[in-house]
């Protein structure tokens, strides 16, 4: 599963926990684990519509505090600052990404969840009648 599958599942998996959302996919015919299935090529770009929406300004504060949550603890660990400064950049990158976008994708659902909504529910609108 690629990071931003992860991410848009975490996204997922937290919205299933509202009724409503989870009573539009029943009323579909669709249950979570069917849904897992088509994450990559239905609910990825949902994730990233409302996510490059939020690019220059809210998104980069996000993943401001997301970095920071997910490094302070590391910094702490004995070893790990040498271990960061020995990294090149792209290592760092790599690092970063693939720890922080599931917890992202959370942050996204805590203040931007009627866009996650609209958009993974508009993608799966459009995944079940595609000449629509």
């Amino acid at each position: 599963m690629c990071v931003y599958c992860k991410a848009a599942s975490a996204v997922l998996d937290t919205l299933w926990e509202d009724a409503g959302f989870r009573d539009y996919f029943r009323h579909q015919g669709a249950d979570l684990r069917q849904l897992g299935v088509i994450m990559h090529s239905v609910f990825v770009p949902a994730y990233f519509e409302v996510r490059q929406g939020l690019a220059g300004g809210p998104l980069e504060l996000l993943e401001a505090q997301v970095t920071e949550d997910l490094l302070g603890p590391f910094y702490d660990r004995p070893g790990f600052r040498e271990l960061w400064d020995a990294w090149d950049q792209p290592t760092r990158d790599a690092f970063l990404r693939e720890q922080s976008e599931m917890r992202l994708g959370r942050l996204l659902v805590a203040g931007y969840a009627s866009a996650l909504t609209d958009a993974y529910c508009r993608a799966f609108e459009m995944y079940i009648h595609p000449d629509e």
